[in-house]
């Protein structure tokens, strides 16, 4: 019986995994983890996004969870182009994430809320692509800090006009009432289905997605961006042999990776974050420690922002993912971030 603490209930919300069609390539591992890995210096990644869609038979609600990376991302705030001409990763973007809502049929102005995770350019996307009437829905302190956006604030990564026209729902502390897993949530719905958790930087989610059997799955934004950030665990152990895809032999010994593990050990993250990355470095590895509970519990699926591991595991937009534990989606992509050290493993 699993430890983690949901409360009960019976709605349940349709949940939508977008290939935003983004991507950017040979981004630097050294800002984000730590140790260095050998073979692990860039890494690429994918950007999902996620529409929510609430059916009680009589009204159905839709939100969008994160927007991607815009079509047009080399027009976003000139201090934000800045930043990103000095990375030297390779972007590309097919679609905005609204291009891709009305491709598959979608109104758009069925849409009443857009939220942002958090700030970051390849989240935010471009909200003017959907209609006014969409809200807009913000980690605690963003509106009163970035809004309405560059060139008035000059130091806020989006740009006034795509934001311009629109309600600006700022999250408050004391909206998140109840707890769910150990985070502060707030009950989008009313009733259980949907709930926004405050993550230090970021903001998670928790939706559920069937009953009877009760599953969720837990939309962990930046909080994580490769497997071995929370993987393994004191929850979820390194199994004995693990399968290793692209790997010779692909089950291998767990005795063989742990070799490689800075701490040799089979319980804790092959990856920690880099000091320098998150804002409040013990909050956010509390935050990890809070998304391993989840990770560990069967009824649960953690889904984050750039997770190319699961990319040809799960079933895109217009397709739900609510059948994520019937199609084994957890078990199939768990492991699937060890070939990131394919080549510290064949040189140890």
């Amino acid at each position: 019986m699993s430890s983690l603490q949901i409360p009960p209930s019976s709605p349940t919300v349709s949940v939508f995994i977008i290939d935003s069609t983004a991507w950017a390539y040979n981004l630097s591992c050294a800002d984000l983890f730590r140790p260095p890995f050998k073979g692990l210096q860039t890494f690429d990644i994918c950007s999902y996004s996620f529409p929510i869609q609430h059916d009680t038979g009589t009204q159905r609600r839709s939100l969008v969870f994160d927007l991607g990376i815009r079509k047009d991302w080399k027009n976003p705030a000139l201090s934000m182009v800045s930043r990103l001409g000095d990375w030297g990763a390779t972007i590309t973007v097919k679609h905005h994430v609204a291009e891709l809502i009305q491709q598959n049929g979608i109104d758009l102005d069925k849409v009443e809320a857009i939220i942002w995770s958090h700030l970051h350019w390849d989240h935010t996307g471009d909200p003017s692509t959907f209609p006014p009437s969409a809200r807009l829905i913000v980690w605690p302190g963003i509106k009163d800090r970035y809004m309405p956006g560059w060139p008035t604030v000059e130091d806020a990564s989006l740009n006034e006009r795509d934001v311009a026209n629109r309600e600006i729902v700022g999250l408050s502390s004391e909206m998140f009432d109840e707890n769910v897993g150990g985070f502060e949530a707030l009950d989008y719905f009313g009733d259980g289905s949907f709930y926004i958790l405050d993550a230090p930087g970021d903001t998670n989610a928790l939706a559920r997605t069937s009953t009877n059997p009760d599953t969720f799955i837990f939309l962990a934004a930046d909080s994580v961006h490769l497997g071995g950030e929370f993987r393994p665990s004191e929850t979820l152990p390194l199994p004995d042999p693990v399968g290793v895809p692209g790997i010779d032999p692909c089950l291998c010994p767990a005795s063989a990776l742990v070799k490689i593990h800075p701490l040799r050990s089979t319980t804790t993250p092959f990856l920690g974050l880099d000091p320098s990355f998150p804002e409040d470095l013990d909050e956010a590895e509390r935050t990890i420690r809070l998304i391993q509970q989840f990770d560990a519990d069967d009824r649960v699926f953690v889904v984050f922002a750039h997770d190319i591991s699961i990319y040809d595991i799960v079933e895109f937009f217009p397709k739900d993912a609510n059948d994520w534990k019937v199609k084994d989606w957890k078990t199939k992509g768990r492991w699937t971030f060890l070939p990131h050290l394919q080549k510290t493993f064949t040189k140890s």
